[in-house]
């Protein structure tokens, strides 16, 4: 109960601190809500004492007048928790929960009351923990607002330590004139798609797969140059980074072994979590035999793709 309970509050307070950032006018506000964001969560995950922590996050909101404005509207928001639409186990547990965190020792005292010199959303960061913050960044960079400058937001998801293992080769890649992926407006018939699919363009085609990966809420983006490691799209899954290429093939030219194992090499290389090659084609049955050596490599074939279109997956 007590676990439900806990969840449950910071399952609303990423909501608070997400909505506050999306909901500010200027879009350079919002790269610096989730700089500051991924700096703090940096603080929370250091080794330094739990003292210097509270230090250091304290000096983060002050550092910029903008996120003290933001940090003022959650703690305003915090504190009347009371007018909140939590519910009443929660609105009861609130208090005792922020002021019990372990990290925060002796200390709990003086800002158990949604007060003192540390302040209310260093406590609530600390609460959070580097998951939660996570969370937040998450919530705000697949919020469409919020992506107007891209490149900066990229610049700070590949500091996520999901990432940790991606080479800067990579990396740079990553950042290679990337642009959000867009969801085009495509026919229902099904022969209609089909042929539809076939005639787009490569770059929008690639857009468009992309736009599956935005859509179950994953950080995903395009990168319109072209690359060393054949990688059209990027996507973060919780459990690690998955990359995308794209084929806007004619039915006859399948997709072959080659490409494949090619692939499967950067997906090892790399450690990524797993790799999609997605075409308007079909694949080799020597490609399908060798994607098969690996659960990392995920085929779509054109057929899959239709399928995408009526029934977004699950990633």
């Amino acid at each position: 109960m007590f676990v439900n309970v806990t969840n449950g509050i910071k399952t609303w307070l990423v909501g608070l601190f997400a909505s506050t950032i999306t909901h500010t006018t200027r879009p350079e506000d919002r790269v610096l809500a989730i700089r500051w964001l991924s700096q703090s969560r940096e603080v929370v995950a250091s080794e330094v004492s739990s003292l210097e922590k509270l230090r250091q996050l304290n000096a983060l909101i002050n550092s910029r007048t903008t996120i003290k404005a933001m940090a003022k509207s959650i703690s305003a928001t915090v504190s009347n928790y009371r007018k909140s639409n939590l519910s009443l186990s929660m609105k009861i547990a609130l208090p005792a929960t922020l002021a019990a965190i372990p990290f925060v020792g002796g200390h709990a005292a003086g800002i158990a009351a949604f007060g003192g010199a540390l302040g209310v959303p260093v406590l609530l960061l600390v609460f959070l923990g580097t998951a939660g913050i996570t969370s937040i960044i998450e919530a705000v960079v697949t919020s469409p607002e919020a992506r107007t400058d891209i490149a900066e937001i990229i610049d700070i998801i590949i500091e996520d330590e999901r990432l940790r293992q991606t080479s800067a080769q990579m990396k740079a890649a990553m950042k290679e004139q990337p642009m959000d992926p867009t969801r085009f407006a495509m026919p229902v018939e099904e022969m209609a798609l089909r042929k539809y699919l076939l005639s787009m363009d490569p770059f929008n085609f690639e857009q468009q797969s992309m736009s599956f990966f935005h859509r179950a809420g994953l950080e995903a983006w395009v990168t319109r140059k072209s690359n060393d490691f054949g990688v059209d799209g990027f996507a973060v899954h919780p459990d690690g980074l998955m990359i995308v290429q794209c084929k806007r093939n004619s039915t006859e030219n399948k997709v072959g072994r080659p490409t494949i194992q090619q692939f499967k090499g950067v997906v090892e290389e790399q450690n990524a979590h797993r790799g999609y090659i997605i075409t308007t084609s079909t694949f080799t049955e020597d490609a399908i035999v060798s994607a098969a050596l690996t659960d990392k490599i995920v085929l779509v074939a054109l057929d899959d793709l239709v399928l995408w279109h009526a029934e977004p997956p699950i990633f």
